[in-house]
């Protein structure tokens, strides 16, 4: 399984790839372009253009319903653990898009991120290993070289999040009180959440064995028909 820091390695994840398809964008890309990590309202709390970007933001984490349903108790009903104590979440980000809407950047930036998620739907193993590395390469002390994204017996899939008109508006004007910006939003599915607690030995069912062998002082008997 992974350890806590495997929701923002699937952050860190994502952003990768979307900094790579902006530097990577060529002939009507948007210039100097960035992905950011912010709270939605810090963007849209700018009153001009001068924000060019794409900002990906964890808003709700919810529990995986195929895992949690073929998940097995962690404890016995004293409390003493079994198993590993894990949880299977799923992730929900909203995409925001900011630059000059005259030149459709927030447009055009859209369409990069939905083409690039659509190429790379599943985070790889080594896409996570990549990613690693490259962290390393920047900051060798940083946080990620101890995540552990990669080890955990299944990758997780990237998805566009349906959302309507009325849940959209729910989300900026009641959970980020901000004015609206183009955005979209994706699942992240399964994150695989492993407490470092580890069961105790169960005890042997032989504690001692002991054998003993004695001799016999009765005549052998020839059994006969």
């Amino acid at each position: 399984m992974s350890n806590h820091l495997a929701v923002a390695m699937v952050t860190a994840v994502i952003s990768r790839l979307l900094s790579e398809s902006l530097a990577a964008a060529g002939p009507g890309g948007v210039e100097n372009a960035t992905v950011t990590t912010l709270r939605p309202q810090t963007l849209a709390a700018a009153a001009d253009d001068t924000t060019h970007g794409i900002n990906v933001y964890l808003y709700r984490v919810v529990p995986n319903a195929s895992w949690a349903a073929s998940a097995l108790p962690a404890r016995r009903a004293d409390g003493t653990l079994v198993d590993h104590p894990r949880q299977a979440v799923d992730l929900h980000y909203l995409l925001t898009f900011s630059g000059d809407d005259s030149a459709l950047e927030p447009q055009r930036l859209l369409g990069l991120a939905v083409t690039t998620l659509a190429a790379h739907p599943v985070l790889s193993r080594e896409l996570v290993r990549y990613v690693v590395r490259q962290a390393a390469q920047t900051d060798p002390a940083g946080w990620q070289q101890y995540a552990d994204l990669d080890q955990q017996p299944d990758v997780v899939r990237t998805s566009l999040l349906p959302l309507d008109v009325e849940e959209m508006s729910k989300l900026w004007s009641m959970l980020f009180h901000s004015p609206y910006r183009l955005s979209l939003a994706y699942q992240a599915t399964v994150v695989l959440l492993d407490a470092p607690e580890s069961p105790a030995a169960p005890a042997p069912a032989v504690v001692t064995r002991v054998v003993t062998v004695q001799p016999s002082t009765a005549a052998p008997a020839i059994g006969g028909s």
